[in-house]
């Protein structure tokens, strides 16, 4: 089949045409009140809109404890320097100019404070 160009549009009604208009609605922020009694009428008129409120409420709940213990877990991160090195070396003088080294293992702790 060949392409004809021509792309499906859906019918939009005469009612949201209108009110797309540029300037027949215009964009302003809420007076005191008016936010809460709009909250209330969508809950009175829109069918679902109580159970979509409070889950968008539940999620947004869910991510700041989310974000609260991914940096409680951040902050009580233990630092701890190693006090002693756990390996040490045993040179021994071969025959002429010769040196052997041996690592040899050490009895060494971790340090729950940090020294410099």
């Amino acid at each position: 089949m060949a392409y004809s160009g021509f792309t499906w549009a859906p019918m939009i009604s005469v009612t949201a045409t209108k009110y797309q208009r540029h300037g027949y609605v215009e964009k302003r922020a809420f007076l005191p009140g008016e936010r809460r009694s709009a909250a209330r009428e969508m809950e009175r008129s829109m069918k679902g809109y109580r159970e979509l409120r409070q889950e968008l409420a539940d999620s947004r709940k869910m991510i700041r404890e989310q974000e609260h213990e991914r940096r409680s877990t951040v902050e009580k991160t233990i630092q701890t320097s190693f006090y002693k090195s756990p390996v040490g070396t045993r040179t021994q003088k071969g025959s002429g100019a010769i040196f052997y080294s041996d690592p040899v293992g050490r009895t060494s702790h971790f340090s729950a404070t940090k020294r410099i």
